[in-house]
Order: structure tokens, then sequence, then C-alpha cells
């Protein structure tokens, strides 16, 4: 019997976020089952790469939900492409509640799986709702200050990023910086970004250049010790966008059962849906999964 896919509407801060609902098959209200939120990275929209991730979860017996944050895809919210990470938080955890009126979802057993700004996103929630029992983190930062900081010339940047934000407060005025260009230490993931994004039609390869402040802002793992979820911290040891040090912060305050796993060889582009780090991320996730939120 094949998984069920749903179209679904969730609302978060006023906003209505579109959103696709994956239960697993024999998923019923009377043989309840576990759920995980699937939380996308820099700019991406509910349909790109994640899918995989959800349907390799459906497959093992969890429920799925990939959602569109706000200002994303066929989500509401005004300007476009606005990435405020803080609100991408509250989004999953809309996200989170959503599931729990799903009557073939265990409300008990739900976890959240993240990739690069989305592994951060998950961080956050997890450190912000109690209900999160599992959480998959995978090559993402703990601080994205930190992160960002290291660049050549970052205060002469964020100078301009925060009188964007000045200008956008005063006049409404919106200005939009392409993601290639702000990712472009790592070049094998831009051309991956670039090369994918026409498949796509509601994936804009940019963001609103004053939301650069909410993202340097963002550090998901100062809320993480609060935090008593299962944890599960994944790095590409070549990763040349999110360095293994993030991950070892990351790790090192969470404080329920927790783990730290490298994969060995590959890049951070490599752990994407045809990427070689795929199969070897997955079969780590559903042993993870397995021992702490499907058993």
């Amino acid at each position: 019997m094949p998984s069920e896919t749903r179209a679904v509407s969730v609302f978060s801060g006023g906003v209505r976020l579109a959103a696709v609902l994956r239960l697993p098959a024999g998923a019923s209200p009377t043989a309840k089952v576990p759920a995980v939120v699937c939380c996308q990275g820099f700019s991406l929209v509910k349909e790109v790469w994640l899918p995989k991730n959800a349907e390799a979860l459906n497959a093992a017996g969890y429920a799925t939900l990939n959602l569109d944050y706000r200002f994303f895809g066929e989500s509401g919210g005004e300007p476009r492409c606005r990435l405020v990470p803080s609100a991408q938080v509250e989004d999953v955890r809309a996200g989170l509640g959503f599931l729990e009126t799903v009557p073939e979802v265990d409300a008990t057993r739900l976890g959240v799986f993240g990739i690069s700004l989305g592994a951060s996103v998950a961080v956050g929630v997890a450190g912000r709702d109690m209900r999160v029992k599992a959480l998959v983190a995978v090559a993402g930062p703990g601080d994205l200050r930190r992160v960002w900081s290291a660049f050549p010339d970052f205060a002469k940047f964020e100078a301009k990023v925060l009188e964007a934000r000045r200008v956008y407060a005063s006049t409404g005025e919106v200005r939009y910086v392409a993601v290639p260009k702000l990712l472009s230490s790592d070049p094998e993931t831009c051309a991956l970004l670039v090369a994918e994004n026409p498949k796509y039609p509601t994936w804009r390869l940019e963001i609103t250049f004053e939301s650069l402040a909410d993202l340097f802002e963002f550090a998901p793992e100062d809320d993480l010790p609060k935090s008593r979820a299962a944890s599960l911290f994944v790095y590409p040891e070549n990763d040349a966008l999110i360095t293994k040090s993030e991950m070892v912060s990351l790790y090192a305050k969470a404080r329920g059962a927790k783990k730290l796993h490298p994969l060995p060889g590959l890049s951070h582009h490599e752990v994407y849906a045809e990427g070689g780090g795929f199969e070897p991320l997955m079969k780590e996730t559903l042993a993870f999964l397995g021992e702490h939120l499907l058993g």
C-alpha cells in the first residue's frame, strides 16, 4: 500500500502556510504513527530536495510535513522572500500543532529534521518546543553571526544590511540579493542551486537584503540547552559552507540523548536528494529515529 499525500494549510502568526502532509502505508486513527516536520534551508521551498527525505521517512513508518515558510513559495506574507529564521521557527512550531490534529498521528512522538539553515531552524524549534522528542540537524550553524562574521569585510557588509533595514522600516522599500552571491564560498553548492532552480516554479533564488539582519541575529544553539529531545547532529567532513565546529558546538550544548556523526569524504551539496551523501544520511537518521521516536 503506497503512502498518502495531502495538500494542507497551516496557520502561523496569522499567515496561511502551504504544506504537504504524507502518511505512511497503514497509518490510521487506530494505528497512529510518529511524525516529523522537514525543515528546508536557505530560500528553498517545500518541493525542493527534502521531499525525498520525507518519502524515506514515510517508507520507515513516519508521517511527514513539508511546508513553505511565510514569505516563500505558496505561503502568504509580504514582502516575498523575506528570510526571518525566528519566524520560520514559529512556522515549524505551527506545523507541530497541525500534526497534533491529524487523527493518524501520535502527538506524543513528534520530531524535526533539517538540513543547512533548515537544521538551524530545527534546532531553534527543539530548543523552544517541548513537544519535540527527536531532532536531526544536518550541516547547519548554531550561531549565524559567528559564521558570517568570519568572512572578510563583514563589518562593512553588515553596516549596509542595517542601513537597508532602516530604509525598509521607514519607507517599505525592498531590495533583493541573489542567494548564490551570498553563498559564494561554496561554489559547488551554488552551482547546484542555479542548476536546480528552473525545475521549481515557486522557488526564487533571492532574499530581501534587509532580512540578512534577522539572519545575523539568529543563534538557535542558545535555546538548545532547554531541549530534552534526543538529538542527532550530522556533518559532511568536507563541508565548505558550514564547518564541523558548528556541529560540535551544537552537540556540546544539547542536554538529552545525543550523537555527533560525520559523513566522511562528502561536501555540503552531496547530502541532498541525488548526492552521494543521501543514503548514508538517511541510514543514520532512520537508525536514530528508530531508537528514539519509532520504538
